[in-house]
């Protein structure tokens, strides 16, 4: 593995794209100071992942894309492909080139690539890791980095020497599990939880669910009872309410006579009472007239007596009346009088109010004229002090131009020697260009003819693999198909040898005696005989239930066994004793045993043990096997009795001619018949895995051709691409040498220009040099008159703000006296508005009085003028009281005969009101009665929506016909009983319950997975540690051995070590570096001179490589701090590395010596970097 190219665009300051070709051994990439050497470090390091600005030399993450400059735009983008040759697989990716691509944005966003498919960071880091070439592994040794490897803290240092190690990944997937581990122990910290939780409640809950479910069963059947009740109930109160409606109906006719003849008394009363009460109303208007006559009689009677004593009242009245005007006349007076003084004082404080007034007005004019003046001053002032200080800033900027200027003149001097001098170089390497040009145009059409002829091999090894490998998708098919059915027949035998072992298709007794271990005991009769394949049914017809009889030695045996049956209660069971049972062979005419047909006797049929000889010719030696059901019927006519004849397919017939058939509903149901397939199943599977094993030779022999044609095509694809890219860098080179001779011929006419513009540059600083010191010293002397005219403004301005104080202090005065004079004139307002308001109340008070009077003397005079009418009227209501008094003893006596009358029809009206009170007290309580019912009625049907939920239609079919109130009210009761000693019920615990008990299963089975995840994880970080340590240590141990040998190479002697800080704990050690130049005593690193760090830090990054040697390795400066002695030996035991390639940034000629290939950093335009590269020689001299 090792790196192909590097392709920049956008990235820092190589805004153009740029493409960095690594060639085996040592490049070196020189140029000047700031030309975007150490770009090319960092867009390494950049792509394979680095996160932190820090380390790219830069503040923010979006500095890496180029910020444009005086002439170009800054771009959008910053991205870089560093391509990577992988044919040795070093990667893990199936690609023989990898190109790794990172992009970032201005607006923040990055992308990641590998091969154009878009990735994850983490995807190339998982890439890269344990290949050295990590942005925190020893292959990327920035500017200035290489003594911080030895300067760094013992802990730091471990970052090398793990990647070295390769342990890297192994730490990873350490990490990952450890995190893995701690998420699962919290899971198991809340499952357990979840599963005491459950614990607590799960208990309670079967009680609640055994008890919920016994209240539901007793509520369904008191439901279907009290349904029932309550159907009966109603039909009684139906059939009462049909009795009571007719009552009802005939009473109402009754109280509809009975309410006619009353409604005839009731009218004829009312016209005699309403006659009566008009009677009694003349009466009593009568009455109240002849009254009024009365008291008008005695009222003229004391009339005039009351008279004189009224007209004594109002004089008394008249007099007091106007004593209250005149007072309230005077007080009047002294008011109005008050208001004239106040409106005097308000007038004289008035004409203050307008002096003032105008004061105040000529105050604040003299002290706008006074402000307007020091506006001025300011504005004049401010105006001169900006203009000194422009004048100053002026005279400062031309110096300091001129100044610049002469810097500029300098530069311009140099700049023209530095042309010249390329000039003369540019036109010695013009001729040598032409022809390396020529050259590299040959090389490629001989190049281009290879590549034809290596495509055309390439595609006929294509073809080859491609049928090769259509060979072997159809052989793993077929191995596929054959496994399967390997397994299908395995899975069936070792189920049927399992329903073997457990005596599966045996009675429970037999099981039993099997497993308890009796002694004596030989097996069943099934298991202690070989049956003939083909005959498995018809023996196990023949037998029949005796399949399953035990076969002992002895008949002690038999009654232990039958007794220990007995014992356990475990069945019955037929046993066979070696010792006592005999059975006879049956003898058959030679017709029968000659036909065809007949198959022989079972007993002669089966294998068994001579010792059971006896037991299975009583079993079997009456039992003939044939091959057919008709052959069964033939032998049994021309036989004796005592014979069974059994066919092949299990129908038997009887001695007695009795036929017996069918069949079982599966082939394992027959006892014989699923161990002649154990055995047919084992057949089949050898078959199979023969047949297996010859394909899978085919695909080996088929693999074997494919690795053969794939390693030739390997082979001619390493050749063609080697061939495309030696013709792609052959195409590079004839560029890079077009362009190099477009280069110089440009640079050739373009240093001529500049050399001219630069004499005119010359000239042009010089007469601006002089003009700009004659400017500056005419800016200094206009700043000082300036200066000077400020201060004299500044004089004038205090004088002039004294004076605005003046006025301000003049102007508070003035207001303040102007407001007390305002405060004045309000308060004699208010005073004013008070006096006229009390006037106003005085009027009103005087013109009520004087009514009053008025009032008094018109009663007066009424009352002396109306005496002398009061005779005659007196006379006239004397003759209208006698007139009342006959009209009433009229109205008397007719009211008196009317009274009879009306008695007489109240009496008759009395007793038909007490008819129709019974009967309609009868019909209320009729009527009671069925509202009652009715609404005993409909509270038996609410009660069933209530109670049941159902209507009464939908209670109609839970009807019963065989229904019996007495007893159904009894369990009614039972039941009640019974559901209030249950209590509350918690119905839902039935269901809760069963999602409760699923749930405390998955839990539990849930906690036994993470327990076993968890002592995985375990197992995991315990080996990777042991592989971290093993793997550590080994390369430590090289890597001292190495070390020291570098380290006397590199200073011609001494001695340098490493240590680990804590042996007992090399994963979490630190690393000490002890190091001993010659000839000086043993010190630590710290204590070292810069160049000895330096040389120190090489060597341990030697040794490192030598160790490990990664695929490339760049390093940017790391010989700066060297003498020329040192970096000599620096750059021998560099090229003494074969297998990496090494990227050398440097600014020493001895390094560049050692180079295979030169890149140079070139900068024709301020802030573009540029690559210009060439192929050495031996002889090439720098």
């Amino acid at each position: 593995m090792y790196f192909k190219r590097l392709e920049m665009h956008g990235f820092k300051s190589f805004a153009e794209p740029a493409v960095i070709e690594f060639h085996e051994g040592v490049t070196c990439i020189v140029g000047p100071n700031g030309s975007g050497k150490s770009n090319i470090s960092d867009a390494i390091r950049w792509v394979l992942g680095e996160q932190s600005p820090k380390m790219l030399r830069g503040g923010k993450m979006e500095e890496v894309i180029f910020a444009g400059t005086a002439n170009r735009k800054s771009r959008g983008m910053a991205e870089v492909t560093l391509v990577i040759d992988n044919t040795e697989g070093r990667l893990p990716i199936d690609y023989n080139e990898v190109a790794i691509t990172r992009r970032m944005y201005r607006s923040g966003e990055s992308e990641y690539l590998i091969n154009n498919n878009q990735c994850r960071l983490r995807d190339i880091r998982e890439l890269i890791m344990d290949t050295g070439i990590g942005v925190d592994g020893y292959s990327i040794i920035g500017q200035g980095k290489i003594a911080d490897i030895v300067s760094s803290k013992p802990e730091s240092r471990r970052e090398i020497f793990e990647e070295a190690a390769g342990v890297v990944m192994y730490k990873s997937k350490k990490a990952e599990s450890e995190r893995k581990l701690s998420s699962a122990t919290a899971n198991l910290e809340r499952v357990n939880d979840i599963i005491n939780e459950i614990e607590s409640r799960i208990d309670n809950l079967r009680d609640d669910s055994v008890k919920a479910q016994e209240y539901l069963e007793l509520k369904d059947r008191f439901k279907d009872l009290e349904i029932n009740i309550t159907l009966r109930n109603i039909e009684k109160l139906e059939e009462t309410n049909n009795v009571a409606k007719d009552d009802l109906a005939h009473m109402a006719q009754l109280i509809e006579k009975l309410s006619a003849e009353k409604k005839q008394l009731d009218d004829s009363i009312s016209e005699d009472r309403t006659k009566n009460d008009n009677l009694e109303q003349l009466s009593n208007k009568a009455k109240d007239r002849l009254l009024a006559s009365v008291e008008e009689i005695n009222s003229l009677t004391n009339k005039s007596q009351l008279d004189a004593e009224r007209l004594n009242s109002i004089d008394k009245d008249i007099t007091r009346v106007g004593e209250e005007i005149i007072s309230l006349g005077e007080r009047k007076e002294r008011e109005l009088s008050n208001a004239g003084e106040l409106e005097a004082q308000k007038k004289d404080i008035e004409k203050k109010l307008i002096e003032t007034q105008e004061k105040l007005d000529n105050v604040i004019k003299e002290y706008e004229l006074i402000t307007e003046t020091a506006v001025k001053l300011a504005e004049e002032t401010d105006e001169c002090k900006n203009k000194m200080y422009s004048l100053f800033n002026k005279s400062t900027s031309k110096t300091s131009e001129a100044k610049s200027l002469e810097s500029y003149k300098e530069s311009l001097k140099q700049r023209k020697q530095q042309l010249v001098e390329e000039e003369t170089r540019l036109k010695e390497n013009e001729e040598a260009s032409k022809e390396e040009l020529k050259k590299y145009a040959e090389q490629k059409e001989e190049t281009r003819k290879a590549l034809i002829s290596a495509e055309g091999q390439v595609n006929l090894l294509k073809e080859q693999i491609e049928k090769l490998s259509e060979q072997r998708k159809q052989l793993d098919k077929q191995e596929s198909h054959l496994q399967i059915q390997i397994s299908q027949f395995n899975g069936r035998k070792k189920t049927i040898e399992e329903m073997e072992a457990n005596y599966e298709g045996y009675n429970g007794a037999v099981k039993f005696i099997m497993k308890s271990g009796l002694k004596g005991i030989e097996g069943v009769a099934a298991d202690l005989m070989k049956v003939p394949s083909g005959f498995e049914t018809a023996v196990e017809t023949a037998l029949g239930a005796a399949l399953q009889n035990i076969i002992c030695l002895r008949d002690e045996d038999a009654k232990k066994a039958v007794k220990a049956l007995k014992d356990n209660k475990a069945g019955r069971l037929t046993f066979l004793p070696v010792e006592s049972v005999r059975g006879s062979k049956a003898s058959l005419p030679d017709a029968v045993i000659s036909h065809a047909g007949f198959k022989g006797i079972g007993s002669d049929l089966v294998q068994y043990d001579e010792k059971y000889e006896g037991i299975f010719r009583y079993l079997l030696g009456r039992t003939a096997i044939v091959a057919t059901m008709q052959d069964a019927i033939d032998f049994s006519k021309k036989t004796g009795s005592g014979v069974r004849f059994v066919t092949l397919e299990g129908e038997v017939v009887n001695a007695s001619g009795a036929i017996t058939g069918g069949r079982y509903k599966n082939a394992t149901a027959n006892l014989l018949e699923r161990k002649g397939e154990i055995q047919k199943l084992a057949h089949k599977v050898r078959n199979l895995e023969e047949e297996l094993f010859r394909t899978r030779q085919g695909r080996a022999q088929c693999d074997s051709d494919m690795k053969g044609k794939s390693e030739a095509l390997e082979e001619k694809e390493n050749s063609y691409r080697e061939l495309q890219l030696a013709i792609l860098s052959l195409e590079s080179k004839i560029e890079t040498a077009k362009s190099f001779l477009e280069d110089m011929s440009a640079n050739g006419s373009r240093h001529k220009q500049q050399i001219e513009s630069i004499d005119k540059d010359q000239s042009d600083a010089e007469a601006m040099a002089v003009n700009l010191e004659r400017e500056a010293e005419e800016c200094r002397s206009r700043g000082k008159a300036l200066e000077n005219k400020i201060e004299e403004l500044m004089c004038e301005q205090e004088k002039v703000k004294v004076q605005v104080d003046d006025a301000s202090d003049k102007i508070t005065d003035v207001r303040i006296e102007k407001n007390s004079l305002d405060g004045s004139i309000e308060g004699l307002e208010q005073m004013l508005k008070r006096i006229m308001n009390t006037v106003h109340d005085f009027n009103q008070q005087i013109d009520a009085k004087e009514e009053e009077i008025a009032a008094l003397r018109e009663e007066k005079e009424r009352t002396l003028f109306g005496t002398d009418d009061a005779e005659e009227l007196l006379k006239s209501k004397i003759e209208e009281k006698t007139s009342l008094e006959e009209y009433i003893s009229k109205v008397s006596e007719e009211r008196s005969s009317l009274a009879k009358k009306l008695e007489d029809k109240i009496s008759r009206q009395v007793q038909a009101q007490e008819k129709l009170n019974a009967y309609q007290d009868q019909k209320y309580r009729e009527e009671i009665k069925l509202a009652k019912n009715e609404t005993q009625l409909d509270t038996f049907k609410e009660k069933l929506w209530e109670d049941f939920e159902i209507s009464y239609l939908q209670a109609i079919d839970f009807k019963k016909s065989d229904f019996v109130m007495s007893s159904a009210q009894k369990e009614s009761r039972e039941i009640r009983n019974r559901l209030k000693e249950l209590g509350d019920v918690n119905v839902g615990a039935i269901e809760e319950y069963a999602q409760v008990s699923e749930r405390y299963e998955f839990l539990t089975q849930q906690r036994k997975d993470i327990t076993e995840a968890m002592e995985q994880l375990r197992d995991i970080i315990d080996d990777m540690e042991k592989t971290i340590k093993s793997k550590f240590k080994d390369n430590f141990d090289k890597v001292v051995v190495n070390f020291e040998k570098i380290f006397k190479a590199m200073f011609g002697g001494g001695h340098a070590e490493l240590r680990l800080d804590n042996e007992n704990d090399p994963l979490e050690a630190g690393i000490e570096i002890i190091a001993q130049p010659p000839g000086k005593k043993l010190q630590n690193i710290n204590l070292m001179s810069g160049g000895e760090k330096t040389m120190t830090a090489i060597a341990l990054m030697f040794a490192v490589l030598q160790t490990t040697p990664t695929p490339f390795c760049i390093l940017d400066e790391v010989e700066a701090a060297l003498d020329d002695m040192n970096i000599e030996r620096f750059a021998k035991y560099l090229r003494s590395f074969h297998d990496i390639q090494f990227a050398i940034i440097t600014h020493q000629k001895a390094t560049m010596e050692y180079a295979d290939v030169l890149y140079g950093i070139t900068m024709p335009e301020r802030g573009v970097s540029k690559v210009l590269s060439l192929r050495l020689g031996d002889d090439f001299q720098l």
